[in-house]
C-alpha cells in the first residue's frame, strides 16, 4: 500500500490502466505543513542600537580614545638616536680632544677615569705536565691548559718587545731603526724572558719596584691613608670596605718580614694608549699592565686603646713604638703568616709623573698549581 501522503488523483489513475500495462511511479509529495515551514522567512536581524548623540557619552568616547593613544604610545620603545658614523679624519679630532683634555686634568693632579684602558687579557698560568693529570681529569683539559700557556709566552714576548722599543725598561736602549721582524728575532732570548727571576733580566727593576710598592700599600692600608698614588678606583674600594669593619679604637702595625719566593711576573701586556700626532713628553705612547706573584712573610699587630694585644704574639722580644697622641706602646711581635697574592699593577708610560699603580687581584684557581 501507499502512504497516506499519495494524491487521490493518482489513486484514480492506478485503478483504471489495465493489468497488462506497466504501473506508472507516483512520488509522495511533501505536506503543506512542511511547505509552509520551508517558505517561513528567516527572521530579520536586529537593528544595531544608534550611537546616543549626547554629549555625555561623545565626551566619553573621546576620553577612552585619548586613553588609548596614552597607552600605545608609553609603551612604544624609544626611538635609538640617529648617530652618524665618523670618518677617519673625525676619529681622529675626537682622540686628540681626549688626550688633551686628559693632559690638561693630569696637569692639574686630577685623574681622568673616563678613558682608564680596560683590563688586558692577563692570565694565570697552570702547571700542564703529565705530573699533573690528576688536576684535569682528561688529556683535552690537559692540553687546552698546556695550549693557554704557550700562549701567554708569545704574547708576553711581544709585549717585552714593544716596551723595549718604546723605550720603556730602564737602561735598555733599543734601536729604533730596526724593523720589527729583525728587532724581534735580534732580541727573542730577551723578548722571552718576562717571567725570568735573573738579576740582568729586562724586567728585574720592574720586579723591585713591584715589591716597593706592595710594601707601602700594605702600610697605607694599615695607617688609613689615602691609595690614590698606589692603587686605582676598583682595588681602593675593595680595601676602603676592609679597613671600614676594623674598630677604631684599635690601633694597626703591618710588618714585611721576607719574600718567601721572589716577585714574579706571570703574565705581561703592552698596548699603544695614546694616539695623537706629537709624541708625549715622555717619548712612550704605550699602557703597560702586569699580572704579579707576591709570596711574602708578614705580620699584623692589633692593640686595643688601653695597649692590650690582640693579635698571635710571637717568640719575640717586646719593643716600645709610639702609639696614638703620644701614647707608649709596648708592641709584641705578632707570628708572621705567609701571604701569596696574585694582583695586577697598570701604568700608562705616555702620562708625566704615572708611576705604577695597584689595579685588581685575581684568585687562582682551587686545585691547581700555578706555573712558576
Amino acid at each position: 500500500m501507499l502512504t497516506s501522503t499519495v494524491s487521490a488523483g493518482c489513486s484514480r489513475k492506478l485503478r483504471l490502466v489495465p493489468v497488462f500495462l506497466p504501473l506508472q511511479r507516483c512520488y509522495a509529495t511533501t505536506s503543506a505543513a512542511s511547505k509552509k515551514a520551508k517558505k517561513k522567512p528567516p527572521p530579520s536581524p536586529t537593528p544595531a542600537p544608534k550611537p546616543s548623540t549626547s554629549k555625555t557619552s561623545l565626551r566619553n568616547r573621546m576620553l577612552l580614545a585619548a586613553s588609548k593613544n596614552y597607552q600605545a604610545v608609553n609603551r612604544r620603545p624609544p626611538e635609538p638616536e640617529a648617530k652618524e658614523d665618523m670618518n677617519e679624519e673625525e676619529q681622529l679630532k675626537h682622540v686628540e680632544a681626549l688626550t688633551e683634555q686628559q693632559r690638561w686634568l693630569e696637569s692639574q693632579g686630577r685623574e681622568v677615569l673616563g678613558v682608564q684602558m680596560p683590563m688586558l687579557d692577563l692570565m694565570v698560568p697552570y702547571a700542564a705536565g703529565v705530573r699533573n693529570y690528576s688536576e684535569y681529569g682528561s688529556i683535552r683539559a690537559l692540553y687546552r691548559q698546556w695550549l693557554q700557556n704557550r700562549i701567554n709566552d708569545g704574547k708576553n714576548a711581544f709585549s717585552m718587545r714593544h716596551i723595549a722599543v718604546s723605550d720603556a725598561f730602564p737602561g735598555v736602549a733599543i734601536n729604533r731603526q730596526m724593523g720589527w721582524l729583525e728587532s724581534f728575532t735580534t732580541y727573542s732570548r730577551r723578548a722571552f724572558q718576562a717571567q725570568s727571576l735573573k738579576a740582568n733580566a729586562w724586567v728585574a727593576p720592574m720586579r723591585q719596584e713591584f715589591l716597593d710598592r706592595y710594601i707601602k700599600l700594605n702600610k697605607a692600608i694599615v695607617l688609613k691613608e689615602p691609595l690614590n698614588e698606589l692603587a686605582m678606583r676598583p682595588f681602593i674600594d675593595e680595601f676602603s670596605a676592609i679597613v671600614r669593619q676594623r674598630a677604631l679604637d684599635n690601633t694597626y702595625f703591618w710588618n714585611f718580614h721576607r719574600e718567601v719566593s721572589p716577585t714574579r711576573i706571570l703574565s705581561l701586556r703592552a698596548v699603544d694608549g695614546d694616539f695623537g700626532k706629537e709624541m708625549p713628553a715622555t717619548g712612550s705612547r704605550i699602557a703597560i699592565q702586569a699580572l704579579v706573584r707576591f709570596d711574602t712573610e708578614q705580620s699584623v699587630e692589633i692593640y686595643d686603646r688601653h695597649g692590650k694585644a690582640l693579635h698571635e704574639v710571637g717568640p719575640a722580644e717586646e719593643q716600645q713604638q709610639s702609639g696614638r697622641g703620644g701614647k707608649t706602646l709596648h708592641r709584641v711581635a705578632a707570628v708572621p703568616k705567609r701571604v701569596t697574592e696574585y694582583l695586577v699593577l697598570d701604568r700608562a708610560m705616555y702620562l708625566v709623573g704615572s708611576r705604577w699603580r695597584f689595579r685588581a687581584r685575581i684568585e687562582a684557581l682551587p686545585g691547581r698549581t700555578v706555573a712558576i
